[in-house]
């Protein structure tokens, strides 16, 4: 019965389950607890409360859970759970204050919602004894307060007050915000994760491929890989890639694609709810990579227009499967011509099928003039994607294939991810400072897009600002204003990265800052997608097209520290025009004096 509470949150369900107020009683109706987990946030939250009640706005996207922690508050604080259900405002009395509960700020009618905006106003600037607490989708309840400042000016200062605290999480006043969006999205995904396969081992045991290694069960099989420390490991590395580009995926998101995963496969129904089924579908010859997780998760079993939404959409988007290098692929195509064991090691899976993939690796090498060319090509695709997403997921260490090195970081698109991870968030987080090799790093990347030149790796430690003289956005520069040095002491200017936390102590944004004459004068945000960028660039590639927009933003930044130079800087009668003199790219500079109606150079 877990397996058909599991398929209720699969994309391709309508069931109710998907909702709050539906969850308990069909839970309760199939005999099996609820799925919860237990991130932290609701003890920080009513903790916080109850040191000092005061009003609590919690946003986020559809799916975060919002009415969840809304419903568990109420409870613990003595709200009658019938009322729950039947009260368009439930409310509570606890120590003197009159609390009321919006469920969802979005639904309630027009007029209630100034009502309501005028009772939060109340409880904040004006000592009220009724307290709200509201749960609101992202932006709603900003965008009605703007709406309204005109014909009430003191909504002004509330809206104000809602959007410092969006930008600060830890700011401590007369207002409680929890922002949904700015949590961990791996972090519930790894808490999650484990409390499904928890219930499938407490609900799922009786399964006869359990003790029948003859019976193929796609479910139990999928459930013994998810167990894998290192595949556990790689699934969060690709989750965390999601919140270092600030993609958060709602609670909602991740029920469904944990619910894909397991149950999902490329058939009619798309989605198992039941061993039974599974097992059944599969005593007809089908090929057993259909139902892998190592598929559903980028929602191969799904049709398009599901693959475009997330969460698919976002791990789709790392290429895994796709990403490859011709040692990796020579490795799954002839690997088994020398090395027969360790190619059978790496590759094989609960639902590898050597026979057939054996079979369509010959028609394809050979050119098989009985079969469409086209298809073989298909077929010989098809597998190649599913064992590259297994040797990512079966990553433990590193494959040693004659003189050869085969890495996971290959086959995924960013290369960087779990460096940035390692080397930049987790130190930042640890109050301790980045590597000074990365901050060199970072800066010959922005140096070679500041300067459009592929800049000396070797050159001095300092970030050069660049102009063409004829535009801060243009791709070549010519003259050097400033040059900004860093990894040097007692000096106030520099490159530095700053952490900004959220309300979760797991999620947090990276900011790259420079300060010049000791202030800070311009910041990028330091997304992965960002680093990866500027790494690249750093190694020798000015990939433009990797992403257009994010060349932009760096040009962008540039502009910024451009234009607070020519602002808050003396003219001076020369400039510094600079070439690369010779072929490791190193700068050369030449001085140019403007004088009494002459130019001279210096």
């Amino acid at each position: 019965m877990f397996f058909k509470l599991l398929a209720a949150y699969a994309p391709t369900s309508q069931n109710k389950a998907s909702y709050d107020e539906h969850v308990s009683k069909y839970a309760k109706r199939l005999g099996v607890d609820e799925i919860n987990i237990d991130n932290g946030l609701f003890k920080k939250l009513h903790n916080t409360f109850t040191i000092q009640p005061k009003p609590i706005i919690i946003s986020g996207s559809a799916g975060d859970g919002k009415t969840y922690l809304l419903r568990k508050l109420y409870e613990t604080l003595n709200g009658d759970q019938d009322k729950w259900g039947e009260d368009y405002i439930p409310e509570v009395l606890y120590n003197d204050f009159n609390i009321r509960f919006i469920k969802d700020f979005t639904e309630i009618e027009r007029v209630d919602k100034v009502a309501v905006l005028e009772g939060l106003y109340k409880s904040i600037y004006e000592e009220s004894n009724e307290l709200y607490i509201i749960a609101a989708n992202d932006g709603i309840l900003t965008d009605t307060l703007r709406e309204h400042v005109k014909e009430k000016d003191h909504y002004g200062q509330l809206l104000t007050l809602i959007e410092n605290h969006i930008e600060d999480p830890s700011l401590k006043n007369d207002l409680i915000l929890l922002d949904l969006s700015q949590t961990s999205s791996a972090y519930n995904f790894e808490l999650l994760l484990k409390e499904v396969l928890a219930q499938c081992d407490r609900y799922e045991s009786n399964c006869p491929s359990l003790t029948d290694s003859e019976v193929f069960c796609p479910i139990h099989s999928n459930i013994e890989l998810l167990k894998q420390e290192h595949v556990q490991k790689q699934l969060l590395t690709i989750i965390r890639s999601c919140d270092l580009n600030y993609n958060h995926i709602t609670l909602r998101k991740l029920f469904m694609l944990i619910a894909n995963m397991i149950l999902g496969y490329k058939g009619d129904k798309k989605i198992f709810n039941s061993c039974e089924m599974a097992i059944e579908y599969f005593n007809e010859p089908r090929t057993k990579s259909d139902a892998a997780f190592y598929n559903n998760i980028f929602a191969d079993n799904l049709s398009k227009s599901k693959q475009d939404q997330s969460p698919f959409k976002e791990l789709r988007e790392l290429r895994i499967g796709y990403e490859t290098t011709n040692n990796i692929d020579n490795f799954i195509l002839f690997g088994d011509i020398k090395t027969f064991d360790l190619h059978k090691k790496e590759l094989e899976n609960p639902f590898s099928d050597f026979i057939a993939f054996n079979q369509v690796k010959e028609n394809y090498l050979d050119g098989n003039e009985d079969g469409n060319q086209e298809e073989q090509n298909a077929e010989i695709q098809k597998y190649l994607v599913f064992l590259r997403r297994h040797l990512f997921f079966n990553y433990t260490e590193e494959i040693h294939w004659d003189s050869i090195t085969i890495n996971s970081k290959d086959l995924i698109a960013y290369e960087h991810a779990e460096r940035f991870y390692a080397d930049v968030v987790v130190p930042l987080k640890q109050g301790l400072k980045v590597s000074k090799h990365i901050i060199k790093e970072l800066a010959l990347g922005l140096n070679r897009v500041f300067l459009g030149e592929l800049l000396s790796k070797d050159g001095s430690n300092s970030l050069y600002i660049a102009t063409s003289l004829t535009g801060t956005m243009s791709k070549l520069s010519s003259e050097v204003l400033s040059s900004i040095a860093f990894n040097q002491k007692h000096i106030n200017q520099g490159i530095h990265l700053k952490l900004l936390h959220g309300f979760d102590d797991e999620y947090c944004k990276v900011n790259l800052e420079i300060e010049f004459e000791g202030i800070p004068i311009a910041t990028l945000e330091l997304d992965l997608h960002m680093f990866e960028f500027l790494e690249r660039i750093a190694d020798g590639i000015l990939p433009t097209s990797f992403s257009v927009e994010y060349y932009e933003r760096v040009l962008t930044f540039k502009s910024q520290i451009v234009n607070h130079i020519l602002q808050h800087q003396e003219l001076d009668t020369s400039f510094n025009l600079f070439t690369l003199n010779d072929s490791e790219g190193t700068l050369q500079f030449d001085e140019i004096q403007v004088g009494d109606g002459y130019v001279r150079e210096g």
